[in-house]
């Protein structure tokens, strides 16, 4: 059977800009992969994997050496454009510690840039850099967030309103029935009815990630909002395929 064209919700219907959407009162989802508190002046991303070409070459593999510089130059522009005050990276900040050194001096350049740097631990968040830079399992802040990478469940606070996790890469994969495929990275948002608190997933910050299709819990309410270049849109709930 055919499949049905999705529908979407443009970002530019709730708001003036197309690569931004809100998500949730004082949130706002950037097509470039982050979300911005508004009030408490947060920034988070997730699975960076600073260094992930580095260490498939040291693999053997043929990778070209460009996502490094990539990374850098998309935070660089978050960070001039909202200058937040805290800067959460909510776990596998590195790949596998091959490049500690270099990843060392880009997040001190990083700190440089805000007031607080809060590093998560991932599962490949592993090497000197874990000797040498603080890394946290957990972060709460004061208004109700709660982070952590994801690999693990660590038990979720009681003032926690919204879970975040990263680890997945969440995507979506749409098509137009006649051949045309597309797999974009997305932010997931989830509510059970047996939850006092939303989970959401965070896309992966990393050029290299592959995003994969998202499997709701059951009986979850579900909202994936979907990150294009330069276009955040809503895939309305009954179109997802």
């Amino acid at each position: 059977m055919k499949k049905r064209t999705p529908s979407m919700t443009e970002a530019s219907e709730k708001s003036t800009d197309p690569a931004r959407a809100s998500v949730h009162p004082d949130v706002v989802l950037d097509a470039r992969l982050a979300i911005f508190h508004q009030r408490s002046r947060w920034l988070a991303l997730a699975d960076v994997h600073y260094g992930y070409e580095v260490a498939r070459r040291a693999e053997g593999g043929l990778w070209p050496l460009w996502g490094m510089g990539a990374i850098e130059e998309r935070l660089a522009g978050l960070l001039d454009d909202y200058a937040p005050e805290t800067v959460i990276l909510v776990g596998d900040v590195i790949d596998r510690g091959v490049v500690d050194r270099e990843a060392l001096a880009w997040l001190a350049g990083v700190r440089e840039r805000c007031a607080a740097l809060v590093l998560v631990a991932g599962n490949h968040d592993a090497g000197a850099i874990r000797r040498e830079a603080s890394f946290v399992e957990t972060h709460e802040t004061g208004d109700g967030f709660f982070f952590h990478h994801g690999h693990e469940g660590p038990s979720v606070p009681e003032s926690c309103a919204v879970e975040v996790c990263g680890h997945w890469h969440p995507g979506v994969h749409l098509s137009d029935g006649a051949g045309l495929r597309l797999r974009l990275p997305c932010l997931v948002q989830e509510q059970s009815p047996d939850e006092p608190f939303a989970r959401w997933v965070l896309p992966a910050f990393s050029p290299w990630a592959g995003n994969g299709k998202w499997a709701p819990r059951p009986g979850a309410a579900r909202r994936q909002w979907v990150c294009g270049k330069n276009r955040v849109f809503e895939l309305e709930p009954t179109d997802q395929i």
